[in-house]
């Protein structure tokens, strides 16, 4: 028995490089972060845990955070790893797969999701991803067989650093169209160029 499937949507970073909590920025009339949570409650997914970090008290109090657990990471600052790591940990012993959703991701939709758990299941590989521009891209389903190679992530790097260093385990979804490609939202640019491809 595979074991249940859950959500772990990363956004503890302390958006230095926007100078201001991009978890909160509006899209769509509402909270960045709160857009991704929806998308990932919104899913077939059995649970979802959100990772916090940097202006976390902000962050709760302004965002709904729907059916979804919160982990707060203290040590959000050593990089997207130990989020990853704080997500994982707090992860229930009978949850058999994890999709990592980063958190300023809102193109990734309840029907993305659920398409790369379908296709990591029926493929039989241990992982799946988006593929485009030739590359593994996040959202990734890791199966719990991965999870201890997260133990040796150190600073910045997420799932990527696993995914691509062993591409045959991994079950490529080509990207199609921009829904099939989501940003990145890194800095006030690309949130500019989220919320005029809106507009």
């Amino acid at each position: 028995m595979r074991g249940r499937s859950a959500g772990l949507v990363l956004a503890a970073g302390g958006s230095r490089r926007m100078g201001q909590p991009k978890q909160l920025l509006p899209v769509d009339g509402r909270p960045l972060l709160g857009l991704v949570v929806d998308h990932a409650c919104a899913s077939s997914l059995d649970e979802v845990v959100v990772v916090l970090g940097g202006h976390a008290d902000e962050i709760v109090a302004a965002v709904d955070m729907g059916r979804a657990r919160i982990v707060v990471n203290a040590a959000f600052a050593e990089g997207m790893s130990s989020s990853l790591k704080s997500g994982i940990a707090a992860m229930d012993d009978d949850v058999g797969r994890v999709i990592i959703v980063l958190g300023d991701q809102p193109d990734v939709s309840p029907s993305l999701i659920d398409s790369l758990l379908e296709l990591q299941e029926t493929s039989g590989l241990p992982a799946a991803a988006l593929s485009f521009d030739g590359l593994l891209h996040p959202p990734v389903v890791l199966d719990r067989s991965l999870w201890a190679d997260l133990a040796d992530l150190q600073g910045d790097v997420g799932c990527r650093a696993i995914i691509r260093g062993r591409p045959e385990s991994v079950a490529a979804l080509p990207a199609v169209g921009r829904a099939g490609h989501p940003i990145d939202i890194d800095t006030l640019d690309d949130y500019r160029r989220l919320v005029g491809a809106e507009s």
